[in-house]
């Protein structure tokens, strides 16, 4: 009996070794990271923050020859919970297909609604948190459900394409749908780009704009309109520009402007900054100044922040 045990104890053992080699394998990343917001609307608050987020990441090849991976991310700003997570099927010259779980789309209106380059940030952020976090005269400005959404890339006939759809952003609302096209055939260093999205039931955006890059300087320009459905709503009407230079392998600094005009009101809302990054071995520093005037085109709501944060690589 204690020989039919044994036999059939080891059998079980051998069927779960066979069945874990199936089992995927996730990468942990992650490190040590500190960053500093000083908002000059914002004096109680402490400005200190400490990296919390751990990354899980995979990988395999299927038999069909199409690549599949997954990505997690663990937030401890967001009850311990997954704060970003995605899966994509790589189709080789078929392009890749992709679903994101939440906050982590990058196709279609994300891939389009920046393309000027910074050496930290995009100068409309941290600043314009006066205005109550509000990223105005960007494509996504209405709003853009990354929860549930789909993401298509690829490349066809020298243009790169990029398509989002989420078919049920929330209760009651419609699908939205954002698009993306870009060429960099025309001339070397030159990415031409046309961009759209239609959030269903409140905006219908579009953004256009061209990035230049010779040698080590990178410069773009991008406009962006956002049209609103409703009458009572605030159109507006965006220009975004901005240049980096690579000093040298280890450092990089960037200028920028946004310029947001809001249909009907009488100021506009004006970003700007200037930023650095450096990075020293294992060690890498960014900061730099933010900047936001007339923020959400009221007058005198003007903010300033000072930015810097360090990251240690293990």
């Amino acid at each position: 009996m204690n020989k039919l045990k044994k036999v059939g104890l080891t059998a079980l053992a051998t069927s779960l070794v066979a069945t874990a080699s199936y089992a995927g394998e996730l990468s942990v990343s992650g490190g040590a990271s500190l960053t500093y917001t000083g908002l000059d609307s914002a004096t109680d608050t402490n400005p200190w923050v400490m990296g919390d987020s751990v990354k899980f990441s995979g990988s395999g090849d299927l038999d069909n020859g199409m690549t599949v991976s997954v990505y997690y991310e663990i937030d401890r700003g967001y009850s311990d919970a997954y704060d970003d997570y995605n899966l994509k099927l790589g189709m080789g010259d078929m392009g890749t297909l992709s679903f994101s779980g939440a906050s982590s789309s990058g196709s279609g209106v994300d891939s389009a609604k920046d393309i000027v380059p910074n050496a930290y940030t995009p100068v409309y952020e941290n600043a314009n948190e006066v205005s109550g976090a509000v990223d105005n005269g960007l494509l996504d400005t209405s709003g853009n459900t990354q929860t549930g959404q789909w993401g298509y890339d690829v490349n066809a006939a020298g243009f790169d394409l990029s398509f989002s759809y989420n078919a049920k952003p929330a209760a009651a609302a419609e699908a939205e749908f954002g698009y993306s096209v870009k060429y960099s055939g025309l001339m070397d260093g030159l990415m031409l780009m046309y961009g759209a999205f239609d959030d269903g039931d409140t905006a219908e955006s579009k953004t256009y704009g061209a990035k230049y890059t010779m040698g080590n300087l990178t410069a773009a320009i991008q406009a962006t309109d956002v049209d609103y459905e409703a009458t009572t709503a605030t159109d507006q009407d965006a220009t975004h520009m901005g240049i980096s230079i690579a000093v040298n392998d280890d450092l990089t600094v960037s200028a920028g402007r946004q310029e947001v005009e809001f249909d009907g009101v009488g100021e506009d809302e004006v970003n700007t900054g200037i930023q650095a990054s450096y990075t020293m071995g294992s060690i890498s520093f960014s900061g730099g100044f933010n900047k936001v005037e007339s923020a959400g085109g009221s007058a005198n709501v003007d903010a300033e922040a000072s930015m810097f944060a360090a990251s240690f690589a293990f």
